[in-house]
């Protein structure tokens, strides 16, 4: 049974209403301007792990602007910059954390994110490793409405993501709770755009377990920044269940990147460094 999560195009009283509650919500947030031209986003704090392994990371920021182009933008610490956002609609905000001095370019790791306005308080735009996951999966429903047979009333600006979060937090399978980058989203858009979307397509990926021994000493951590640290040493033998999409697992010692069609092990001093 689908999920009614789409609203459809709004007439021209719908979209008065849309656009008064978001004045009223941004209104009520903030006390100064009934509508923020920029918002600042806040980034959330790195896993411990990995901050301690690779040190602050640089981030590269993507969102729409007021005419719906896309834009990015790099911050590397300071006063965070300010974004003019799409607000006729739910919106993303995507922040790729990436490492250009440790060869680790953007899109190697998951990104934070948003979804505009409801993560929004005054001028403030509040990043989370959660809200990446959505806000990821708005650009993936956005690009599937290229695919043929694809319904434009199943555009995400029509999605309702309140609702959506809550399925994803609450109703998902116990794993996807604890770590919902183990869904296939592009595959799970897809599927969305051509024939609507049902709660039963949020689940894991098929995965093929892969085996190998470790070659450097531990912690290893994943790239998701919803796994725990796994404390693998040089030698152990370990199963792992993998898709055909690389994998990063890192160490103090390196990078294992892995898929079900294999694995590569490369020491921090032999990466290629981003110039």
């Amino acid at each position: 049974m689908k999920t009614p999560l789409f609203v459809g195009p709004p007439g021209p009283r719908r979209r008065g209403i849309i656009r008064g509650l978001l004045i009223l919500g941004l209104l009520a947030s903030c006390g100064e301007d009934p509508l923020p031209e920029r918002f600042h986003p806040v980034f959330p704090p790195a896993p411990v792990l990995r901050a301690e392994l690779l040190g602050p990371p640089r981030w590269r920021l993507e969102w729409y602007d007021p005419g719906g182009g896309r834009r990015s933008a790099e911050w590397t610490g300071g006063e965070p910059p300010g974004l003019n956002l799409l607000s006729q609609w739910p919106s993303p905000v995507l922040a790729w954390p990436h490492w250009p001095e440790k060869g680790l370019p953007p899109g190697l790791f998951p990104p934070a994110g948003a979804i505009f306005p409801f993560d929004a308080r005054g001028k403030t735009l509040t990043l989370s490793w959660r809200g990446g996951v959505e806000a990821n999966f708005y650009q993936e429903l956005a690009e599937a409405q290229t695919l043929a047979g694809a319904d434009p009333r199943r555009h995400p600006r029509y999605f309702d993501w309140k609702r959506f979060r809550a399925l994803l937090r609450e109703e998902a399978a116990e794993e996807l709770r604890a770590d919902p980058w183990r869904a296939g989203w592009r595959e799970i858009a897809e599927k969305t755009a051509l024939s609507g979307f049902r709660k039963s397509l949020v689940k894991t990926e098929t995965r093929t377990i892969l085996e190998l021994r470790i070659p450097h000493d531990g912690p290893w951590l994943s790239a998701s920044p919803f796994q725990e640290a796994a404390p693998w040493n040089a030698g152990d033998p370990v199963s792992l269940a993998l898709t055909p999409r690389p994998e990063l697992y890192l160490s103090p010692g390196g990078i294992l990147s892995l898929s079900s069609r294999g694995w590569v092990w490369k020491p921090w001093d032999h990466l290629e460094i981003d110039p």
